[in-house]
């Protein structure tokens, strides 16, 4: 089975963030369903070529910085309010020790990134030594976790991140914001964290009675 090796282990913080965002109904579901994971796989065929290892994790781990200063509930945590019983996005949390985004340098030795990206059978087990785990067993809970990886031939960006803070669309807008950065490209516009706009019947007593429903043990999430 291929293992990842890692090398590094660091945090990835923005500036502070003096947001905290209470999750909705559509929110709270999500709280103990599987995390999202993508990985992105990069290699010096077709003419291109990459730039070394140690320069490609630096860029990346700058334009992260930058990246999640425009989206910083990415940093924060998923916390739990015991006076209102609600659950929030904690964008503060980003400054506390031991917070950010964990961000992981590994290498796969035998692994090559054309084979792993043209396999028409894909090899599972190395797909999932190339995305970083998160802690989401307890409230707080983490958001977002990356992994860089070298490969032979290339590279991958793996990522793991929390369903109740992001769906399919919102994990692609971040990835192309963080690829601009990384380009030094300002073209992707900023979100909107504007909890207004997401007027549901019941407000606030509804996403509690969601959250009693699918994760009634709160702060455990996984009783």
């Amino acid at each position: 089975m291929p293992t990842a090796k890692i090398v590094e282990l660091a945090r990835v913080t923005p500036p502070t963030e003096d947001l905290v965002l209470r999750l909705s109904a559509l929110d709270a579901q999500w709280l103990t369903v599987p995390l999202i994971q993508r990985v992105l796989l990069f290699d010096d065929g077709a003419g291109s070529q990459l730039a070394p290892f140690e320069s490609l994790v630096s860029s990346l781990r700058a334009s992260l910085a930058a990246t999640l200063a425009r989206f910083p509930p990415l940093a924060g945590r998923i916390v739990f309010l015991p006076s209102t019983g609600d659950a929030a996005i904690d964008c503060s949390a980003s400054d506390s020790e031991g917070c950010g985004v964990r961000f992981v340098v590994a290498e796969m030795e035998g692994a090559d990134a054309r084979k792993l990206a043209g396999d028409t059978d894909h090899d599972v087990d190395a797909f999932k030594a190339l995305v970083p785990e998160l802690a989401v067993e307890a409230l707080p809970a983490e958001v977002l976790a990356v992994q860089v990886t070298w490969l032979k031939g290339g590279a991958a960006v793996g990522v793991t991140m929390h369903h109740a803070v992001v769906d399919g669309r919102s994990v692609w807008r971040f990835l192309e914001a963080w690829a601009a950065a990384c380009r030094g490209d300002d073209a992707v516009g900023a979100p909107t964290f504007d909890r207004a706009v997401v007027a549901l019947p019941g407000g606030e007593e509804l996403a509690r009675s969601t959250l009693r429903k699918y994760a009634p043990d709160l702060p455990l999430v996984c009783s």
